[in-house]
């Protein structure tokens, strides 16, 4: 029976043609990739399902204050914060649109009325740059409008994302990393009966 080779060169051929351990080192590297591959494809859903939900919701506001249900039901509330309140919470909780992609405690309204459709009004950015938190004001101001008015409505949520590293995905971000959604709508206000017109 002869021995094995022990000279340093042999063991050194008998390690190069080693292969133990190769598939778990080809698991190690390529999995990594799948992994990230797959949480990249997750945040790409859930940002674009918490879009969706953000522009369902605002169509509901839009509606009730297209029609002066929303002013009718808040005419006697002079304070905005909880009118603004009694929005998100229309929003949602509204049989049209439930929110389930985003945390309604991170959701900020803003409505205002203008004379023209100016589009600078509408679509500014709700994150201060400089910061990197929301901008200064916004989510704060009601202007109730009033019937023929040409109202201007914002929302915005605050979207934690699960890989703020990979996914910039294009959009404004938070200092924290948090993404930004953000929608509007411009629109005349509907003729209606105010109970107190000298409120709107």
């Amino acid at each position: 029976m002869s021995r094995p080779d022990r000279t340093p060169g042999a063991r050194a051929r008998g390690f190069a043609h080693d292969e133990r351990g190769a598939y778990a080192i080809e698991f190690a590297f390529f999995g990594s990739l799948l992994l990230a591959m797959m949480l990249i494809l997750m945040q790409y859903a859930v940002v674009h399902l918490a879009r969706q939900n953000l522009d369902t919701a605002l169509q509901t506001a839009t509606r009730s204050l297209l029609t002066g249900t929303f002013q009718n039901d808040n005419i006697k509330s002079t304070d905005q914060a909880a009118i603004l309140a009694s929005m998100r919470k229309l929003m949602c909780e509204g049989s049209q649109s439930p929110a389930v992609f985003f945390s309604c405690a991170n959701l900020k309204v803003d409505v205002q009325v203008s004379t023209t459709f100016d589009n600078n009004l509408w679509n500014a950015s709700a994150v201060d740059p400089k910061s990197g938190d929301w901008a200064k004001g916004f989510g704060a101001t009601y202007k109730c409008p009033s019937a023929q008015s040409i109202a201007v409505v914002r929302a915005g949520v605050k979207l934690p994302l699960l890989a703020p590293l990979f996914i910039k995905l294009g959009i404004d971000s938070f200092g924290d990393g948090a993404a930004m959604l953000q929608a509007a709508s411009v629109f005349r206000v509907e003729p209606y009966q105010s109970a107190n017109p000298a409120a709107c």
